[in-house]
């Protein structure tokens, strides 16, 4: 067991890399359930098991059961950690073993499978195939020695027949948690071992197939199109060719070179749109193999990616093969489920990050219509810190493996596993070489490498910082991850190394938490830059991991620390479009809007409807159907349909009948279906007419005591703090509808993109800022009708530094209602507030709720494109977002009023300008404070947030800064907010 720290010696005893496939026999009926070939023989389950602290703990004899007999079992596939056996770790960067190539710790586990086979000698070879395993595998049989390999996400396949014996075998298996690999496989995920994807027996016939490799030509008019398979082999083959209807269209033999072709006149085109497959069935030895086949190419044009001929956007997330309770296990189910998910929310992309997924994904990506950026199993992260040990000198550190000759036959081994294994896939569109490994003469030859394996498909790699002078050119794309939509919006200038190539955010929109909000923004670039191909959010899923649940029934999930590991980045793994249960995130709502396959505007003379389908005509015969709704003051005046027919990056023009629109807030909503199912929407404004409120002024007076002043009327009792100059209480009809004294506001409880400004807001104690109370009188009669005015002037601050804020507010009492105005100065250092208002502790009976402003989903100044505006009627419980770490959430952007209400009771917060709310069970407080939902507790009253504004979320987690038009920055600014 010396292998696994020997660079130079990457696999013992394997096959030569090949195309996916499962052979049927000939005589069989083939199917796409590979289980159902005779010539298949899974072996997942129950394996016996043991665990060892370290490779030097293994038995002297560890494959011979009668001297070493098991001690447990354990499911596969599986991750031993999950299954009580170590430990998870999550790190994104760092390392989580000493920089030491090729060397690994001396304290690395082991776990040793082993299980009983049953053969019978048939004639046919047994081929013993791992699909995943990490991080390498030492393989016996019946105690001998077969093999090595290593590469976690790639298959592992030897031919055992020669270690075979007639009636029961002993096949045992030792996986190593570290090897050289280890410094390869350095990606952004939770750390595990084992035995993590499917495991299978082949019976295979002599002189069968070995490999074949599939190509599509298609003529510049698309009229015809040229299939060509490619075989390697010991004899002649022949094969079939099915039409998508089941026609049979070709058929023939192989020639000297291997080689059958078709010619297919009339070719249907696969694309994401119409993932429409042909069939190619191979009959040689006794077996056939059945692939599915996708005409189409994809070429790149003056800069512009094109699939088909066809411009192409891809409207992509990145994923991982990661599931809460199975780890890295994706069983078929599952993998189908998320891309059904993506299917609903207008994903047409998938970027494997940042490793080659199972390989059943990609059959599925090819029937159910996905673009795929194919990684492989690489990144070097961790070379930034070990560059930067002690003391930061720059990011170019991370090409240290880049260009370290050690590593170069690795690199290009993972490469030729990617390439080989998935290039019959018609759903694979890109190779990408790998993630955040920095760039070095390893990579430029195995780009070279990668285009002579296959010269169909360009090549794609993000990473271009590097250690020595040489350039990228071999790469077809300019990527980059989280730069802002300014470069985005002036690429190719902003780009002195663009070379004409197209422009990739292979990572955008970092979803962590409550967030991304700045998809719109990105969007509007990528659409009016031609040379920008699109985008891949970063990233599908939150990776908790589910550890059961609380007493009171919440599920547990645990990130980056949760374990007790010394190394680890805490919550950056539950950075995900969905919860860890594929629940959607408000963000991926957003998302599924943004990337809507229609979009309408106003023009003068109605409205304008954009397909932004490349390959679908749009239309009522296809299933497609436009409802619209107009609405005044949320109140709806009159609705309809459009009949619709717009062909693929064409535009349609459409009128309806309007109302007049000299008064009201007028709104149309445009909503858009497809098979009956929703598909996206456009919300127009098409009148705003400036609010007044009147308040009634039915007379009030006035009252004191040493601590209040007290002003009442129409069973209406409201106090205000003769020393904070806030409102202690509101009484009506005797029911209290306070808890505590209401706040002014700044702080938020940090989201997950708040990471580097809270920083600013914790230094100056905003989260703790105290009202100093200079003045405050109280004015009766001060209008007819007896109404009461009462003027507080009071800073907010805390400690060390100036008070933060300079407020006057005035209470204006007409009666049954009163205004709350303000006017605010705040310190001119202060970058930005997280918001700024007014916190109301309501009582717990006042749980309901109604407001008219854009929901239902939460609603951010940038983030509201899933929201429609409306009148909603919900309960305080609904208002929580569940983010697994807790943080601000729940807020409603653009709000006329909100009422707050019990059977007995109810509290209105009105203004003539929009404003901000949320309505929570839990203080900001509490929402800092907690690390997990499940350890979150409600508190003594509901909370009422009324702010002026509430600064966007944006990305900044791992992304650009928040726009400065999403801040609230301003430093002199008044609001009125009337309660009744």
């Amino acid at each position: 067991m010396k292998y696994h720290e020997d660079t130079q010696t990457l696999h013992v005893g394997t096959l030569s890399p090949h195309a996916y496939f499962v052979p049927f026999r000939a005589e069989q009926r083939v199917s796409d359930e590979r289980a159902d070939s005779e010539l298949f023989e899974l072996l997942n389950g129950e394996w016996d098991f043991d665990y060892y602290e370290s490779v030097f703990d293994l038995p002297e004899n560890f494959t011979d059961r009668s001297e070493d007999p098991p001690k447990g079992s354990i499911a596969v596939p599986s991750n031993w950690q999950l299954k009580g056996y170590d430990k998870p770790q999550y790190t994104n960067v760092r390392y989580p073993i000493p920089f030491d190539p090729p060397y690994v710790p001396d304290e690395n586990p082991v776990g040793l499978y082993r299980r009983k086979y049953a053969y019978h000698a048939d004639g046919l070879k047994r081929h013993l195939v791992f699909e995943g395993v990490d991080s390498c595998l030492y393989l016996y049989v019946n105690g001998n020695f077969v093999g090595y390999s290593q590469v976690s996400h790639c298959i592992s396949e030897f031919d055992v027949t020669a270690f075979l014996k007639e009636g029961e075998n002993e096949i045992a298996c030792a996986v190593l948690k570290y090897c050289d690999g280890t410094y390869l496989e350095d990606q952004d995920k939770w750390r595990m071992s084992g035995i993590f994807r499917d495991v299978y027996m082949l019976s295979r016939a002599e002189g069968g197939v070995e490999d074949y490799t599939v190509t599509t030509k298609i003529s510049a008019d698309e009229k015809t199109a040229v299939v060509s398979v490619k075989v390697k082999t010991e004899q002649g083959c022949s094969a079939v060719i099915y039409a998508p209807n089941g026609d049979k269209i070709a058929e023939g033999d192989t020639d000297g070179a291997g080689i059958f072709s078709a010619d297919v006149k009339d070719p249907q085109l696969w694309n994401a749109e119409n993932p429409v497959l042909y069939r190619l069935e191979i009959f040689c030895a006794g077996e056939v193999i059945s692939e599915n086949v996708g005409i189409r190419e994809i070429s790149i044009e003056d800069g512009v990616v094109k699939i088909n001929h066809t411009p192409i956007k891809f409207r992509g997330v990145n994923r991982h093969d990661s599931y809460p309770d199975t780890g890295f296990y994706a069983p078929v189910e599952k993998m189908k489920k998320d891309l059904e998910l993506m299917k609903s929310l207008n994903v047409n992309a998938v970027r494997t990050s940042h490793y080659p997924n199972a390989p059943e994904f990609y059959q599925l990506c090819d029937k159910m219509g996905f673009y795929v950026v194919d990684e492989a199993d690489i990144e070097t992260h961790g070379c930034a810190d070990v560059y930067n040990t002690f003391e930061w000198k720059d990011y170019n550190g991370i090409a240290l493996i880049a260009g370290d000759k050690r590593f170069e036959k690795a690199i290009a081994d993972r490469h030729e596993r990617l390439v080989k294994r998935d290039i019959n896939r018609p759903s694979v569109v890109i190779w990408s070489l790998g993630n955040e490994s920095g760039y070095g003469d390893n990579f430029r030859k195995s780009a070279k490498f990668v285009r002579s394996l296959d010269s169909t498909r360009p090549v794609h790699y993000e990473s271009r910082q590097k250690l020595d002078d040489g350039n990228d050119r071999d790469l077809d794309f300019v990527s980059v991850m989280y730069w802002d939509t300014d470069y985005v919006k002036f690429y190719p200038e902003s780009e002195k190394e663009a070379y004409g190539r197209p422009l990739m955010l292979c990572e955008y929109c970092h979803a962590m938490g409550n967030g991304p909000g700045d998809l719109e923004d990105y969007w509007q670039e990528i659409y009016a830059n031609a040379n920008v191909c699109g985008g891949f959010v970063w990233e599908w899923c939150d990776h908790g991991i589910y550890t059961g649940k609380t007493d009171d029934g919440r599920e547990k999930y645990f990130y980056g620390g949760d374990f007790g590991e010394v190394v680890h980045d805490g919550n950056f793994c539950m950075d995900g479009l969905v919860y860890p249960d594929r629940t959607l995130h408000t963000g991926a709502m957003e998302m599924k809007n943004v990337y809507r396959p229609i979009r309408a505007s106003k023009n003068d003379g109605g409205f304008t409807f954009e397909n932004k389908l490349a390959f679908t005509h749009i239309s009522s015969e296809n299933g497609w159907e436009c409802r619209y709704v107009v609405r005044r003051d949320t109140k709806i005046i009159c609705e309809g349909k459009i009949s619709i027919d717009i062909k693929p990056m064409c535009a349609q023009t459409a009128d309806i009948a309007l109302p007049e629109m000299a008064d009201g807030h007028i709104t149309v909503d445009f909503d858009y279906y497809k098979n009956g199912e929703n598909v996206g929407f456009d919300q127009i404004e098409l009148c705003n007419v400036k609010r007044e409120h009147i308040p009634n002024k039915n007379g009030c007076t006035l009252t004191e005591n040493s601590r209040e002043y007290i002003v009442s009327s129409d069973n209406m009792t409201v106090s205000v703090s003769k020393r904070s100059g806030m409102i202690s209480q509101i009484e009506k009809n005797g029911v209290k509808l306070l808890e505590k004294p209401a706040r002014l506001n700044m702080f938020r409880a940090p989201t997950d993109n708040d990471i580097t400004a809270k920083n600013d807001w914790f230094k100056v104690y905003l989260d703790k800022a105290k009202i100093k109370l200079y003045s405050l009188s109280a004015e009766e009669n001060c209008r007819e009708n007896k109404t009461v005015k009462i003027t507080a002037e009071l800073s907010l601050g805390y400690a060390v530094y100036e008070p933060m804020a300079r407020v006057k507010l005035t209470y204006e009492f007409f009666g049954g209602e009163f205004s709350l105005s303000a006017e605010v100065d705040i310190h001119e250092k202060l970058k930005f507030l997280p918001r700024f208002g007014v916190r109301f502790f309501t009582a717990k009976q006042l749980d309901g709720i109604e407001y008219a402003g854009y929901g239902e989903n939460e609603s951010y100044i940038d983030k509201h494109r899933s929201c429609k505006f409306g009148r909603y009627v919900s309960d305080v419980h609904s208002q929580h977002e569940d983010y697994i770490r807790p943080q601000e959430n729940g807020s409603h952007f653009g709000t006329e009023y909100v009422k707050i209400f019990s059977s007995s009771a109810q509290l209105e917060v009105l203004s003539d300008m929009d404003f901000s709310f949320n309505f929570s069970p839990y203080t900001q407080e509490a929402l800092t404070n907690a690390k997990h939902n499940w350890e979150l507790e409600e508190g003594e009253s509901n909370v009422l947030c009324v702010d002026y504004k509430m600064s966007g979320v944006g990305s900044n987690s791992c992304g650009p800064e928040l726009k400065e038009k999403y801040r609230l920055s301003e430093k002199h600014f008044a609001f009125t907010f009337f309660i009744r």
